[in-house]
């Protein structure tokens, strides 16, 4: 059914990125909404920070490496944060989800991750349960810092780990061997009484299935709280595709190789006690992603920093730089297929939602919904379906599809 296999939920906003043309607003648009009522009381905060100690061979993102202190990029943020608390709208809200990501937001030293901190608790209001992630690597994450972090009220880690294995981490660039690895997470959850949540890559070059059962192993005994998996994904621009490039390094991609690795990690996680959260997520049931889901459902999520992107209301803004902004305001027909790629992430998907979504398209939808079930990509119950474990690994595909057949129903009809 699917040659090629689409390995994200971004790379299901590419295809709906190349069915809606993109209409760009003045930033009259988006001051306009911060001096007004907003319709929701709960939002969400993102705040980026583009710098790196040190850049992981596959990783091609908004970042580059640091050659400052970063203290004008410091006083920058603040003043941004301070900026934005000052306006109506967010005055008005209650922030129930804020993450830090990046490039790497603990690369800051302890005093200015701490005014960075002081000055969010100091413009905006926080729900009574909130989620507040930062992502980090291992090698810059003090015990002085974890302190900081959850006196201000961090909640969850993201930790960039990628495998445990001394020859994977070589591979992917990666700080501190296996042992050093262990003893780290450790010494965090000692330290630190949130949510420890870390990063898997799998298929990297020449891994073997003895390497995914041993990242399964280390991780289910250090009791992770969820993991992403991704398999490996070569960027254009980042360090491991200039040596592929070159001749330096060499990788065969084999789609069943990818699904057996893909296949292992999962069984074994299940077979530990985690269960899935999405396409790319296995959870302990402590974590809920609760960021992803605010990005999944379009909600408020007001973008600070350079590289940052988010949305208010019905604009999506990316801050390019500190000087150009982009604003996108939102048709309804790429609202629509935003929303199905986003409920159709998660194991157990409901039908009177993708009704809700869909209206009199659904009609057009339940056939594939029925092809799905023939090729044992999905169970399909009266009111919902979950995915197989072979849905799952071609679960943004599946995505991918039902966005294509929702947006080919709307112009039929139309």
């Amino acid at each position: 059914m699917f040659n090629v296999r689409l390995k994200s939920h971004h790379d299901v906003k590419n295809i709906i990125t190349s069915k809606i043309k993109r209409k760009l607003a003045t930033p009259l648009s988006y001051y306009k909404i911060l001096n007004s009522v907003p319709v929701e009381k709960e939002g969400g905060i993102y705040v980026h920070t583009p710098y790196c100690d040190k850049i992981c061979s596959f990783c091609n993102m908004n970042r580059k490496q640091v050659n400052n202190n970063l203290e004008e990029y410091t006083n920058y943020l603040i003043r941004q944060i301070e900026k934005l608390g000052r306006k109506k709208y967010i005055k008005l809200k209650e922030f129930n989800v804020l993450f830090f990501g990046g490039g790497t937001p603990t690369i800051y030293n302890s005093l200015q991750l701490e005014k960075i901190l002081q000055s969010v608790r100091k413009s905006f209001i926080l729900a009574d349960i909130y989620e507040f992630t930062f992502e980090s690597t291992l090698h810059n994450l003090t015990i002085e810092k974890l302190k900081i972090m959850e006196n201000y009220g961090v909640n969850r880690l993201s930790i960039g780990i990628q495998t445990f294995s001394d020859r994977g981490r070589e591979v992917l660039n990666r700080t501190y061997k296996q042992e050093e690895v262990i003893e780290k997470i450790k010494e965090i959850r000692d330290n630190f009484s949130g949510l420890i949540c870390i990063d898997i890559i799998y298929n990297y070059l020449d891994q073997t299935v003895e390497e995914v059962e041993e990242d399964v192993k280390i991780l289910s005994e250090l009791k992770v709280d969820s993991s992403s998996f991704y398999s490996l994904m070569i960027h254009e621009g980042s360090n491991l595709a200039t040596d592929l490039s070159n001749g330096d390094k060499n990788f065969d991609y084999q789609i069943e190789l990818d699904k057996k690795l893909h296949h292992k990690f999962l069984e074994l996680s299940l077979k530990n006690g985690y269960e899935i959260l999405e396409h790319t997520k296995i959870t302990s049931g402590r974590d809920k992603y609760n960021y992803i889901k605010n990005v999944h459902e379009l909600k408020d999520l007001i973008p600070i920093g350079i590289g940052a992107g988010g949305r208010v209301g019905n604009l999506e803004i990316y801050n390019l730089n500190k000087f150009i902004t982009f604003y996108s305001p939102d048709s309804e027909i790429k609202k629509k297929l935003q929303l199905l790629s986003g409920v159709t992430q998660y194991k157990k998907v409901l039908l009177e939602k993708i009704k809700e979504i869909c209206g009199n398209n659904y009609s057009d939808i339940y056939p594939v919904l029925l092809s799905l079930v023939e090729k044992k990509y999905i169970i399909l119950e009266k009111d919902f379906y979950t995915y197989t474990n072979e849905g799952i690994f071609w679960g943004n595909n599946i995505s991918g599809l039902l966005v294509e057949t929702l947006y080919n129903s709307i112009k039929k009809r139309s």
